[in-house]
C-alpha cells in the first residue's frame, strides 16, 4: 500500500508560506535581472547584506574600465515603496545616502568629499531617478567622481552608485546608458 503524502505536502507548503510571511521583504523580494553585461559593463559579484542587517538587501557590481557601478536593492524596513523617484521615501533614502558619504569622511574611509548637489542624468533614465553628484578623495583611488541615483521599483529601493577616477571620468551619457539598460530589463 502506498501512503497518502498529500497531508505531508500540504503541511510543508503551509510551513513555507508561514516562513515567507515573517521574512523581511528584501529576503523574499522580487527577482531582478542582473545580466552578465549591460551597455558595455560586465557583471561582478553579488553581496548579501540582509543576513546580517535586515532591510539592507544586496548589491551587484558592474565595471567597464572607467566606471564601477554598484546596484543596491533593499527595502530599509519600509513597507509599500512606490515605483519611481518622486516619493518622500526615495527622497529620504537619497538624503541618507548623501549623509553616508559625509559619515565615511568622518570615519576616515575617505579623506574628503564635496556634495555637488542634484543632477539629472540625460535621457530616459533621468525621468526615472533622483540623483546627486559627489567628488570624493579616496585614499586608494585618489580624486574620484561619484554619481548616486535612486528610485523605487516593485516595492524595493534601487540605488545606483557609479564611481570612477576623476581623471578618466566618462560622460554621464555612459552612466545613463547603463542605468537605462538595466532598468529596461526589469
Amino acid at each position: 500500500m502506498i501512503p497518502d503524502l498529500r497531508p505531508i505536502a500540504r503541511a510543508a507548503l503551509c510551513a513555507t508560506a508561514a516562513l515567507l510571511a515573517v521574512l523581511p521583504a528584501a529576503a523574499r523580494g522580487p527577482g531582478f535581472d542582473f545580466p552578465a553585461e549591460v551597455a558595455g559593463f560586465a557583471r561582478g559579484p553579488r553581496t548579501d547584506y540582509e543576513a546580517r542587517a535586515p532591510g539592507l538587501g544586496y548589491s551587484v557590481v558592474y565595471t567597464n574600465g572607467r566606471w564601477k557601478a554598484d546596484i543596491y536593492v533593499y527595502d530599509a524596513g519600509v513597507a509599500n515603496i512606490p515605483d519611481g523617484a518622486s516619493s518622500p521615501a526615495v527622497a529620504g533614502q537619497l538624503a541618507q545616502a548623501a549623509g553616508d558619504v559625509s559619515t565615511a569622511v568622518a570615519q576616515g574611509i575617505y579623506r574628503g568629499s564635496e556634495d555637488r548637489g542634484p543632477v539629472r542624468v540625460p535621457g530616459e533614465a533621468g525621468a526615472r531617478l533622483t540623483c546627486r553628484a559627489f567628488s570624493i578623495d579616496h585614499p586608494a583611488l585618489g580624486p574620484t567622481e561619484s554619481l548616486l541615483c535612486l528610485t523605487g521599483l516593485r516595492g524595493q529601493f534601487v540605488k545606483f552608485r557609479l564611481s570612477g577616477p576623476a581623471a578618466k571620468q566618462a560622460p554621464k551619457a555612459e552612466a545613463e546608458r547603463f542605468i537605462t539598460g538595466w532598468l529596461d530589463r526589469q
